[in-house]
């Protein structure tokens, strides 16, 4: 039930990968814009999980802490993020922040969390990191501060993901509700977003934005849904499952569903490299079931 439930969370996952993507090819790829969405984003994911908890919201100030540093963590790797891609190092960055939200945990959980060690996940992880490799790097060369945020990238995406399985075993501090957490960081995102946003230069607004607004929105909307239910199933799993198993999963599985689905909704071809790089992190994946 655990497995299904990750399975579930990877490919929905994916699927806001998709969200994002037909966002940006509706209102570009500009900061100002990607602020713009992740503060409606947070809004629109209040909204809906708020309605969802039966218009209920209770407070803890560890849990509202952890939701306000998470959140202020995803959107300063979002703004490293913009600037490495600026420079034309897409690829780079996808293997940095992947790899981050899954090796610290992973590490963290072994050092800290007392989990065991398993030599079979370890090849599995391995392996994973390998099909990510694989996948993104194109051999670009870089300079010394791109290298400086990639890192950045990986420990702060790292963070983010070893704060929220924190936040779910915390035995000490009164702590609110899976759905209330969801709730909480969509809170924060959109004040941290939506300051950043404002505290922008205005630039000319191109008119198929104009024109696009609308639709924008819609996408906004379901990227709530879709991103945030993926979130609540992967900080429910975090409750039970040990982060050597998590979060490698979670990477692994998305990674998939991902080529899978720009394959079918987006008819991006598969190149051999790719097709080796999805068959590595498969075979990874199911190592840690």
């Amino acid at each position: 039930m655990q497995y299904m439930m990750l399975t579930s969370a990877a490919l929905l996952l994916a699927m806001d990968f998709a969200m994002n993507k037909i966002y940006q090819k509706l209102r570009g790829t500009s900061p100002k814009v990607s602020l713009f969405f992740n503060s409606v984003l947070g809004l629109a994911t209040a909204i809906i999980f708020f309605a969802v908890n039966n218009f209920r919201l209770s407070l803890s100030p560890y849990s509202a802490f952890s939701a306000m540093l998470m959140s202020a963590l995803v959107m300063t790797y979002n703004i490293m993020g913009f600037r490495i891609l600026k420079q034309g190092s897409m690829a780079i960055y996808s293997l940095f922040l992947m790899t981050g939200g899954m090796v610290l945990p992973y590490l963290w959980g072994l050092m800290f969390l007392n989990e065991s060690f398993s030599a079979f996940r370890t090849i599995g992880l391995i392996i994973i990191i390998g099909g990510v490799f694989l996948s993104n790097f194109s051999g670009e060369k870089i300079n010394i501060k791109q290298i400086c945020m990639c890192l950045a990238v990986f420990v702060l995406n790292g963070l983010v993901s070893i704060i929220s399985k924190m936040h779910q075993i915390e035995m000490n501090y009164q702590c609110v509700s899976t759905i209330e957490f969801v709730i909480l960081g969509g809170i924060f995102k959109f004040f941290i977003a939506g300051f950043l946003f404002l505290a922008f230069k205005n630039r000319a607004v191109q008119r198929s934005e104009k024109n696009n607004f609308s639709k924008s929105l819609i996408v906004i909307i379901l990227s709530a849904v879709i991103g945030g239910t993926s979130y609540f199933l992967q900080l429910y799993g975090a409750k039970s499952l040990p982060a050597t198993v998590l979060y490698p999963f979670i990477t692994g599985g998305s990674i998939v569903f991902s080529t899978l689905t720009g394959a079918l909704l987006f008819k991006e071809k598969l190149s051999r490299k790719l097709i080796i790089s999805v068959v590595l992190c498969f075979v990874g994946t199911i190592m840690f079931i």
